[in-house]
């Protein structure tokens, strides 16, 4: 009897290459701060990444990647590599990926999130360039080409979750200098994992540490999200839910008037 092939939806397709892709990040990240402190005699980023077929560039965001969060990236499961990419120069990055893990978020909402916590009126275009992200650098399946990136259109940060590098104009005049400081010094990190800050399990306080205003804020993330997620779409199609489910919502929302009724 013949085995029955299983067909992936395009969900699972996707999902399935985006970890794949998010694992290939991590390895050449590895592989290439190895090189650097072992076999790179002088050279930099640019030499090998000609080794293998990428940019210097490439190799840049991939090296201080694992260089600053190798030791601590299996603590997040729920994120993918370019959670790390886009926090790497973040002050409160332990904080953000900590809420990211824990709601499952995309980067978009992982970077609203975080100017919500700043203050930021998410009703405005943030300071920095959100509305459009420099093209990406993708991997391509032949040796020694890599795509020009004249040839990718510049794509909405809202709807970006590829786990694929990418930067800033900013970001770009850095990594362009890396050849060069990479070239004069083998030993050359340039983010230092004490940049990250704590990660889960390295000191980071508990929950019952929590002070009352950062539970609510904690809080209040969670329920804005919940609800803007309430589309009438969603609700239309609440009775086609499994009753488990069904009732898991209900109590939620019983349990949560319940512990609020004394605040109004």
């Amino acid at each position: 009897m013949s085995e029955i092939e299983t067909i992936e939806s395009e969900e699972q397709l996707v999902a399935r290459a985006q970890r794949a892709l998010s694992s290939c990040n991590w390895e050449i990240g590895e592989c290439a701060s190895q090189w650097t402190s072992r076999h790179a005699k002088g050279r930099g980023d640019a030499d090998f990444g000609a080794l293998i077929g990428l940019s210097g560039d490439q190799i840049f965001q991939r090296r201080r990647v694992w260089e600053t969060f190798a030791d601590v990236y299996k603590n997040y499961p729920n994120l993918k590599w370019s959670h790390f990419y886009v926090v790497i120069n973040w002050d409160d990055a332990a904080e953000c990926l900590a809420w990211a893990n824990e709601m499952e978020a995309t980067v978009a909402e992982m970077k609203a999130w975080r100017r919500a916590q700043h203050g930021d009126d998410l009703s405005e275009p943030a300071v920095e360039e959100d509305d459009l992200i420099a093209s990406p650098e993708y991997l391509s399946a032949a040796v020694g080409m890599v795509q020009d990136p004249s040839q990718f259109e510049r794509i909405s940060r809202e709807n970006y979750d590829e786990d694929a590098p990418f930067a800033t104009a900013s970001e770009r005049v850095e990594t362009a200098l890396s050849a060069a400081r990479g070239s004069t010094n083998s030993d050359y990190a340039p983010f230092g994992k004490g940049a990250r800050g704590p990660a889960p399990g390295e000191g980071k306080a508990d929950r019952s540490e929590l002070s009352p205003e950062q539970v609510v804020k904690k809080a209040c993330s969670v329920l804005e999200r919940t609800v803007a997620s309430l589309t009438p779409e969603v609700l239309e199609g609440f009775s086609e839910l499994p009753i488990v489910l069904q009732q898991r919502l209900l109590d939620a929302v019983e349990n949560l008037q319940a512990r609020t009724a004394g605040l109004a």
